[in-house]
C-alpha cells in the first residue's frame, strides 16, 4: 500500500477513535502534528505503529481496575505459592491497601494515583489506604496488604517495593516479614507483560497477582512487525534515527541508547493509558524532543 494511502487510512481510524469518544480530543492525542515528525519515506512505518498504538482512556481504565480486583476471587491460580481464590476473599476482610512505588520513591508515581481511583471506584474506605510504613506495620501483625498500580512492566517497581526497607529503629522489608512470620499479599494491575509476571512469579512466589491483561511478545514491537510485510531492521532503524530528536525527561532512558529508541528495559510496547505513559512503550510516542518535536501524547 501506498504511504500516503495508508497514512490517510490510519489518520480515519484515529479520527473515529476520538468520535466514539475512546480517544480524547487534541491536543491530548496528535496524530496529525506527530505524523509530520518524519520524512515522506518513512511516513509509512510511522502510519504502521500508529495504527498499532492502543490507548486506555479513563473509562477503560476504571473497567480494568475492577475487573482486575473482581479476578481476586475467579478461582485461576496467581501465582506459584500463592493462596487459593477462597482464602484470599477471606482475607479481603482484614485488608488494608498501599501504592507500588518507583525504584526511587516519588509522590507521583503512578500507584498513588491507583489508590485514589480505587477508593472513588471500588469504594474501599479512605481509612483503609495506606503508606508503606503502616502497611509494614499491618503486615507484621499477619494482616493482609493489597498493592496496586496501573502496570506492571520489567516487574522492577514491584520487586522494589517488596524488598525495600522500612523504619528506622528495626527497619523491615515485606519480603522480610512474609519469610518470617507469614502474610497474605495481593498485588493488583490492570495490565502487565508476561516478563514482569514472571519476575514476580520468580521472586515473591507467595503473592497473588491479579491483572486483567497480559502481554506477550506478540503484543509488542517484534510480534506486531511479524506478517505485516515490514522488515524487523527497517523498524529498528527508524527508531534509531527518530530517536535522536528525543529529548525524554527520564535519564535512565535517555542516557540508554537502547531505552532510548525500545523503551524501557526494550521492551518495545505500544500503549498508553490516559492518566499516564508506561516508559516501557516506544519513546517515540510519548517523548519530547527537539526541532520542533511533537508527541503523539505525553507521558505526564
Amino acid at each position: 500500500m501506498r504511504n500516503d494511502v495508508l497514512v490517510e487510512e490510519v489518520l480515519t481510524k484515529c479520527d473515529v477513535l476520538k468520535s466514539a469518544g475512546f480517544w480524547p480530543s487534541e491536543p491530548k492525542i496528535r496524530p496529525r502534528a506527530w505524523l509530520q515528525n518524519f520524512d515522506d519515506v518513512d511516513l509509512g512505518i510511522a502510519a504502521f505503529l500508529l495504527d498499532k498504538f492502543t490507548f486506555y482512556n479513563h473509562n477503560l481504565s476504571d473497567m480494568l481496575l475492577v475487573s482486575s480486583y473482581n479476578s481476586i476471587g475467579d478461582g485461576l491460580s496467581k501465582g506459584p505459592k500463592a493462596p487459593n481464590s477462597g482464602e484470599l476473599i477471606q482475607s479481603l476482610n482484614n485488608a488494608i491497601l498501599a501504592p507500588i512505588s518507583g525504584e526511587i520513591p516519588n509522590p507521583t508515581d503512578s500507584g498513588y494515583l491507583m489508590c485514589r481511583n480505587a477508593r472513588q471506584v471500588l469504594d474501599i474506605p479512605e481509612e483503609s489506604i495506606v503508606d508503606h510504613k503502616c502497611a509494614i506495620e499491618h503486615a507484621s501483625h499477619k494482616g493482609t496488604v493489597v498493592f496496586i498500580d496501573d502496570f506492571v512492566g520489567s516487574g522492577d517497581q514491584f520487586m522494589k517495593t517488596w524488598t525495600r526497607k522500612y523504619g528506622k529503629q528495626n527497619p523491615r522489608s515485606f519480603l522480610d516479614i512474609q519469610r518470617d512470620i507469614g502474610f497474605t499479599a495481593i498485588y493488583i494491575a490492570l495490565v502487565s507483560t508476561d516478563v514482569g509476571l514472571d519476575t514476580i512469579h520468580r521472586n515473591a512466589p507467595k503473592v497473588a497477582v491479579c491483572v486483567t491483561h497480559i502481554l506477550n511478545q506478540k503484543s509488542a514491537l517484534h510480534g506486531v512487525i511479524d506478517g505485516s510485510g515490514l522488515q524487523k531492521n527497517d523498524i529498528l532503524k527508524f527508531l534509531v534515527k527518530y530517536s535522536t530528536r528525543l529529548k525524554p525527561k527520564e535519564p535512565y532512558i535517555a542516557n540508554n541508547n537502547d531505552y532510548l529508541s525500545l523503551g524501557y528495559h526494550q521492551l518495545g510496547l505500544l500503549f498508553g493509558f490516559e492518566h499516564s505513559i508506561p516508559d516501557a512503550t516506544l519513546p517515540i510516542f510519548w517523548s519530547p524532543g527537539i526541532n520542533n518535536w511533537e508527541p503523539l501524547v505525553e507521558r505526564l
